[in-house]
């Protein structure tokens, strides 16, 4: 039976992974603030596929919780074969007007949160030279204005993931970071902006979307799988991402000029 932790699990992508992954077999910990909603999806999954799945408090920021979940998957699965670190919050305004209490929020819980998970679990993952899934964001590798607080955050869960795909590679442990662009989630339910703009232009980019949550987690388990580091769901983004590798001049002028549009209207 192969054991997976997911942040973030009692709804969106973390919920469509978790309910993946229990397709397909896995024991599936659902680890989230949303005490309520995770249970009824831990006791939903457990009726349905007849694994063991339960439900675990988890505020990702706080490291004695952290402790207490690893304490508690040790003592009940024994070990441990995968982790996504899924939990985030969404930000967005221009870098004077975001509070930076907005923007330490931004990225307490964006960036460390997922480092505080890779501390306390990777000792598992070497024990079983399992998986570890960061969920990033496009933001992490192309940079649109007025989203400082996210894009600085996402773009150091990249980082993150990079070094340790390097670090982690002799103790059999597969790193992979998952990219994607806007999709519909629950992420406009609880984000800071310092205008209404910002969440709008959020919204649309989500109505927007060609791909789902339940699509971004076939493709996470898929690239998982087979040992992918990079996970971008979409083409526009992948290519947009080329663009900026190696046509990095048209790239700047392309996002400055977007920007400049904006600001005009």
């Amino acid at each position: 039976m192969k054991r997976i932790l997911i942040t973030g699990a009692a709804s969106g992508l973390g919920l469509s992974m978790a309910k993946k992954y229990a397709s397909e077999g896995w024991a599936v910990c659902i680890a989230d603030i949303q005490d309520e909603e995770g249970q009824k999806v831990a006791s939903d999954l457990k009726k349905q596929h007849g694994i063991d799945c339960f439900f675990q408090h988890l505020d990702i920021t706080n490291e004695d919780q952290w402790q207490a979940l690893v304490n508690t998957i040790t003592e009940r699965w024994k070990g441990l074969d995968a982790l996504v670190n899924n939990a985030g919050v969404a930000s967005g305004g221009a870098i004077d007007s975001l509070s930076l209490k907005d923007f330490q929020w931004t990225m307490d819980i964006n960036l460390m949160g997922a480092v505080k998970g890779c501390y306390f679990c990777v000792p598992l993952l070497k024990e079983s030279k399992g998986a570890l899934i960061n969920v990033a964001s496009m933001a992490g590798l192309t940079h649109m204005a007025k989203m400082s607080a996210y894009n600085a955050s996402k773009a150091g869960v990249v980082a993150l993931s990079e070094t340790l795909s390097i670090e982690l590679d002799p103790f059999g442990v597969n790193v992979s970071v998952v990219c994607p662009a806007s999709f519909p989630s629950n992420l406009l339910k609880t984000i800071r902006s310092s205008s209404d703009t910002g969440k709008n232009t959020a919204k649309k980019m989500m109505d927007r979307s060609p791909v789902s949550a339940d699509d971004i987690a076939s493709m996470v388990y898929e690239g998982s799988r087979k040992g992918k580091h990079i996970i971008i769901p979409t083409f526009r983004e992948t290519l947009l991402w080329r663009i900026k590798r190696y046509l990095p001049a048209f790239y700047f002028m392309f996002m400055k000029k977007f920007i400049h549009k904006i600001i005009n209207k």
